[in-house]
């Protein structure tokens, strides 16, 4: 037998193909293959709460609902890919890597938790099963379209924030999803399942994170999930714990996308009612966008941020259009397909297999089959290059803001699990948890919520403090007072909405919080426009 290597290089030049073409197809393919993992996890995390957590009939998850995630998904990255044609033919750089497109998982979260689900159960005895889950998934099709019109409203000034907000800022937001949502949540399901979770995150962190090359040039997160599923299954015939269960076989039922105009009729009915969650998840995946293309021009990839937003904004409408109810986002995983040296390939192959799968219903029925534990290590390689990024993209005297940008995440994340165990718990409990312990919840609660934006704010409000630049300070500061009692950022409503502060419904003397809070930001912006004064006279001196 001969040198397997020597095979592959003799079997690439009797196709005509160069050593280097082999290595960028290994790259696509590795990409094209994380990314699809990436959009799949979303998915899977949409149909798995859904499903486990409400009772939502799973024929009507994937046969409507799914199908126009994908949808959106597929639409996107076409766009996105277009657009990274035309960029490099613009700026004569045909290395852009196009900027990955899927559901956005803080959304998943807020749309099924806030909207969807108590939707779903509150009209489940009036309409009955069916009918209830209709009338929820037209909630959130309506739902999800005003969210892509509030994104078309801000594209219009995506290039001003992209141009007047710090970089440190912008990446440090980035840096905070990575750490909690990409990072720690992925290690917190990894571990559920360690014997296979490990195995399948030590091979990526070998092939994907560290760069090492597998014999053959084996795409790692293949090899990562199928070594991880094998051994799954052998623990689960071994009968080594209860965790390791063999569902019975899923049914492979092919479906097609159906469009609806459901959405568009409802979206000034019931729907206005979520207005006050709807908007700060608009507003804050048009600022993630704007996290993205910055990303993207620190590692070389110049974009149009404006042109990126627009894009996403009519990935999610089309995706509501058929049966989608989650907003799409730009993903942060940009820096990760550029370091494995993908360019456009890796989206269209992913696009594709995503869309051929889903319409097979192989993403429905593989769902069911594949350990989620096995998949989440890919989140964690996307995060390992959106710290590498954070880490190396911004000025080394910025550092302490990447800091402040991050808190907010690592906050927002907490109060989650908190609130998880305390919905579950409190009734049973009510007689021991303290009036101090209460108020430290509902604070942790407030400062969880918005938290990308409060991410910005704080971030450029400490870049904008070190370099002197104090009036921006304090202007930063002001907002964030106006966003606050307002409730786009702090709300202290367990919704996430916003409200007027004059019409502030009665939280049992919570509401005080937020003026409290607002007030609070007021006298850091007066105190911030005080140190330019202080700093004129420091300069007339000198």
């Amino acid at each position: 037998m001969g040198n397997p290597q020597q095979d592959v290089g003799s079997g690439a030049a009797q196709l005509g193909l160069r050593e280097e073409d082999i290595g960028t197809l290994s790259s696509e393919i590795n990409a094209g293959f994380a990314f699809f993992l990436d959009c799949v996890v979303n998915l899977f995390v949409l149909s798995g709460i859904l499903i486990g957590a409400f009772g939502f009939p799973a024929d009507f998850m994937f046969n409507r609902i799914i199908p126009g995630a994908i949808i959106g998904i597929v639409v996107g990255n076409l766009m996105m890919i277009w657009l990274a044609k035309r960029t490099a033919q613009q700026i004569g750089n045909n290395k852009l890597t196009s900027i990955p497109l899927g559901i956005d998982l803080p959304t998943v979260f807020g749309m099924v938790f806030f909207i969807i689900g108590p939707v779903f159960l509150g009209k489940k005895a009036e309409l009955g099963l069916g009918g209830a889950a209709e009338f929820a998934w037209v909630i959130g099709m309506a739902s999800a379209i005003w969210m892509a019109l509030i994104k078309f409203i801000l594209s219009f000034f995506g290039n001003l924030m992209q141009r007047e907000m710090p970089q440190m800022a912008l990446v440090g937001a980035m840096a905070g999803i990575a750490t909690v949502w990409l990072g720690a949540e992925a290690v917190f399901g990894i571990f559920a399942l360690p014997e296979v979770g490990i195995l399948s995150l030590m091979i990526m962190a070998f092939a994907l994170i560290a760069g090492h090359k597998l014999p053959f040039n084996l795409p790692g997160a293949i090899l990562a999930i199928f070594a991880g599923t094998v051994l799954y299954y052998i623990l689960a015939f071994a009968g080594t714990s209860p965790d390791y269960a063999i569902n019975d076989m899923p049914a492979l039922t092919p479906t097609i996308p159906k469009p609806t105009l459901l959405g568009f009729s409802a979206m000034f009915g019931e729907v206005t009612n979520y207005l006050g969650l709807i908007f700060p998840f608009g507003l804050l995946i048009a600022a993630s966008a704007v996290n993205v293309v910055a990303g993207a021009r620190v590692i070389g990839d110049e974009y149009d941020a404006a042109k990126v937003v627009k894009i996403d904004s009519v990935a999610t409408a089309v995706s509501a259009f058929f049966g989608g109810v989650v907003q799409t986002t730009p993903y942060f995983g940009h820096a990760t397909y550029k370091r494995m040296g993908a360019t456009t390939g890796y989206a269209i192959g992913a696009s594709t297999v995503i869309a051929v799968g889903g319409l097979l219903g192989v993403i429905a029925f593989a769902s069911q089959l594949i350990p989620s534990a096995v998949l989440k290590p890919i989140l964690v390689v996307v995060a390992s290059d959106i710290m590498r990024l954070a880490f190396s993209g911004g000025d080394v005297r910025h550092a302490p803001a990447l800091l402040f940008a991050i808190i907010p995440a690592i906050l927002n994340y907490a109060y989650t699990k908190i609130n998880d165990l305390y919905l579950t718990v409190h009734e049973v409990a009510a007689h021991v948890i303290s009036a101090d312990w209460l108020a430290s919840y509902a604070l942790l609660g407030a400062l969880s919520r918005g938290y990308i934006l409060t991410s910005l704010i704080w971030g450029a409000l400490m870049v904008w403090i070190m370099d002197g630049l104090f009036r921006r300070a304090g202007i930063a500061a002001l907002v964030a007072a106006l966003l606050t009692i307002f409730g786009v950022i702090h709300s202290v409503l367990p919704s996430a909405g916003m409200y007027l502060p004059w019409a502030m419904p009665d939280l049992g003397g919570g509401e005080l919080l937020a003026t409290r809070l607002a007030m609070g930001y007021l006298i850091a912006g007066l105190i911030l426009l005080s140190f330019t004064l202080i700093k004129k006279e420091n300069d007339e001196n000198v």
